[in-house]
C-alpha cells in the first residue's frame, strides 16, 4: 500500500509531457538582427535626412549537440540628402557575408546556454558621392571597396518549446582590413551603412557588433 501511494504521489507532481534533456534541441534556427538597422531606419530621416534599408538575416544549422554552423547575409542600401550642412552625401550599397561555428560548452535543455562564435566576415560596397555642382566636381563619383575581418561573438541563446521562438543576446568584435571605403578605423555598427568620412582609405578596421539581439524561430 505504501509503495502504491508513493507512486501515485510521484505521478501527481510529474509535469505533463516529455521531460527535456540536453540532446533534445531544435536542429536549426532562422533569425534576424533588427537592432541597429531598425534604429537607423527610424531615426535616419530625422537625423541627417538619411534613408536606410537593410536585412540582417542569419541561420543556425546544427552540427552536433554543442556546435552550430552560423551563416549570415546582410544587404544594405542607404541614401543621404545633400544639404548645406552635410558635405558627405550620396548613396551606399553593400553586401556583407559572415560564417562561423557557434560552440556551446555547457548546453542546457534544448541546447540553450552561453556560446562562443569565431567568425569570418567579408563585405563589398559601392559608394556614390554627389558633391556640389559649383565645386567643379563630377556629378557622381562611384567608388567600389570592401573589407575582410576575423572576429569573435559571445552570446546566450534561448529557445521556447511551445512556440519555437528563438532569442539570442550577442556581443562581439572583429578586426581586419578595409580598402577604398569612407570609414573610420573604429566602427560601432553604423558606418558601413552611411556615406562616412572625408575620403576613401585603405587600412585597419575594427568592427564592434552592436546587433546584440537575434530574434527568430527554431525548427
Amino acid at each position: 500500500m505504501l509503495l502504491l501511494l508513493g507512486a501515485t504521489q510521484a505521478q501527481a507532481v510529474e509535469p505533463p509531457g516529455p521531460r527535456p534533456f540536453v540532446g533534445e534541441r531544435p536542429a536549426h534556427a532562422l533569425w534576424i538582427s533588427p537592432l541597429v538597422t531598425g534604429s537607423l531606419m527610424l531615426t535616419g530621416p530625422l537625423v541627417g535626412g538619411t534613408l536606410h534599408l537593410a536585412l540582417p538575416l542569419g541561420t543556425n544549422l546544427q552540427l552536433s549537440d554543442r556546435t552550430d554552423l552560423v551563416l549570415e547575409v546582410t544587404p544594405r542600401y542607404s541614401r543621404r540628402r545633400c544639404t548645406d550642412d552635410v558635405g558627405n552625401c550620396g548613396t551606399v550599397r553593400a553586401l556583407t557575408l559572415s560564417t562561423g561555428v557557434a560552440w556551446t560548452p555547457w548546453p542546457r535543455a534544448r541546447g540553450d546556454g552561453f556560446f562562443l562564435q569565431p567568425k569570418l566576415s567579408g563585405m563589398v560596397s559601392n559608394e556614390k558621392d554627389r558633391p556640389a555642382a559649383d565645386e567643379g566636381e563630377p556629378a557622381h563619383r562611384s567608388t567600389t571597396g570592401g573589407q575582410l575581418t576575423l572576429g569573435l561573438d559571445l552570446g546566450y541563446r534561448k529557445t521556447f518549446a511551445r512556440s519555437n521562438f528563438y532569442l539570442a543576446a550577442v556581443f562581439g568584435a572583429a578586426v581586419g582590413y578595409s580598402w577604398n571605403q569612407q570609414r573610420e578605423e573604429l566602427d560601432l555598427g553604423g558606418q558601413s551603412s552611411l556615406p562616412w568620412g572625408d575620403a576613401p582609405r585603405n587600412g585597419r578596421i575594427v568592427d564592434i557588433n552592436m546587433d546584440i539581439l537575434r530574434v527568430g524561430f527554431s525548427f
